[in-house]
C-alpha cells in the first residue's frame, strides 16, 4: 500500500471512528457512575438535597463536599437529571449549579410492589394518583428508583404503544420539561393494561437485567 494511501486510511480513522469511540467511553463511563453512585446517594434524595439547599442550587463541587461522591459521579449524576429535564443548569463563574424545575411536591404514600422495578400494576396507580399525567420527578420521587431504570422502562412503555413520553422545548432545543401520559384504551380501560401485566413486568425484567440495570 501506498504510503499517501496509509496516511489517508490513518487520518480518516483519526477523524472518524475516534471520536465515536471517545463518545462511547465517555457514555460507558457516565453509566456506570450514574448506576454505581446510587449506594451514595439516591435520585430522590440527591433532588431532596437540591431543595434543602439555601438557595436551592448545587454546583458538582458542592454535592461532591456534601456526599461520598467523586467530582466525576457529582458531574454525571447532575447532568443527567438536566439531559432529561429535571434540573436547570446556570453558570456562576467558571461552575455550574443545578436547581430544580419544579417545585418538590408533597409526597404520597403509596402501597407500591418491592420489586427493584416499575410494574405495570405501580405504574398504573401512579397514574391514577396523579391524574394521569406524571413527570419524570413524580416517578423518582414516587417510586424511588433510579432515572437510568425509570428511563429505559418508560421507553419500552412508550414503544408498546401504552404511554407517551411529552417534552416541552425551549427555542435553543433543550428540554424544558417531560411528562408522559397514558394511552387508550389502557387510561379509559385500564383493565386491558392489567391484562398484559405479567408478560410486560416478565420483558421489562429480563431487559433491566441484561442491561446491568438491575440485579
Amino acid at each position: 500500500m501506498e504510503p499517501k494511501a496509509i496516511v489517508g486510511l490513518t487520518m480518516a480513522f483519526a477523524f472518524t471512528v475516534l471520536p465515536l469511540l471517545i463518545v462511547l467511553v465517555i457514555y460507558l463511563r457516565n453509566k456506570k457512575a450514574n448506576r454505581d453512585s446510587q449506594r451514595v446517594i439516591s435520585d430522590p434524595d440527591l433532588l431532596r438535597l437540591i431543595n434543602n439547599q439555601p438557595d436551592q442550587l448545587i454546583s458538582p463541587h458542592l454535592l461532591r463536599d456534601q456526599t461520598e461522591l467523586t467530582i466525576h459521579e457529582a458531574r454525571s449524576r447532575l447532568s443527567n437529571l438536566m439531559m432529561y429535564g429535571i434540573l436547570n443548569r446556570s453558570v456562576g463563574g467558571s461552575r455550574y449549579y443545578y436547581s430544580l424545575k419544579e417545585s418538590l411536591p408533597e409526597e404520597k404514600n403509596l402501597s407500591l410492589s418491592p420489586d427493584p422495578f416499575l410494574t405495570v400494576e405501580d405504574l398504573l396507580t401512579i397514574f391514577e394518583v396523579h391524574n394521569y399525567r406524571v413527570s419524570a420527578q413524580d416517578l423518582i420521587l414516587t417510586t424511588g428508583l433510579p432515572l437510568n431504570v425509570l428511563k429505559r422502562e418508560m421507553k419500552h412503555f412508550q414503544k408498546r404503544g401504552i404511554v407517551q413520553s411529552m417534552r416541552g422545548m425551549v427555542p435553543q432545543g433543550a428540554v424544558s420539561n417531560r411528562f408522559f401520559t397514558l394511552q387508550e384504551p389502557y387510561r379509559s380501560n385500564p383493565e386491558r393494561f392489567r391484562a398484559r401485566a405479567g408478560q410486560l413486568d416478565l420483558e421489562l425484567k429480563e431487559i433491566l437485567l441484561n442491561e446491568n440495570l438491575i440485579v
